[in-house]
């Protein structure tokens, strides 16, 4: 990730996440608690629509284009672990 340099703004979660699921990482879905202010309570919203929508995009364009020259690599590791792995189990509050 340190190489790719692009992740900066929106587009930073989604593509962490790419990155460490093609690197053989195991990835875990954990609920985090989100609290959305109102304007009137001090809430800010850095979201512009334009520029990350367009970063989504070109996010998506990079991952897709990565996935294809990795495609020969990916099958090859799918098939020397065999079987599919299961889905992670989901994350349970205490």
């Amino acid at each position: 990730m340190r190489r790719g340099g692009r992740m900066r703004r929106f587009d930073f979660d989604p593509e962490a996440a790419v990155r460490l699921a093609w690197a053989g990482l195991p990835l875990a879905n954990i609920p985090a608690p989100v609290r959305y202010l109102k304007a009137e309570d001090g809430g800010v919203s850095h979201f512009r629509y334009g520029r990350d929508n367009a970063l989504l995009t070109w996010m998506h364009i990079r991952l897709v284009l990565g996935m294809l020259l990795r495609l020969p690599w990916l099958i090859a590791r799918r098939l020397r672990r065999g079987t599919p792995a299961p889905p992670p189990a989901p994350v349970t509050r205490p």
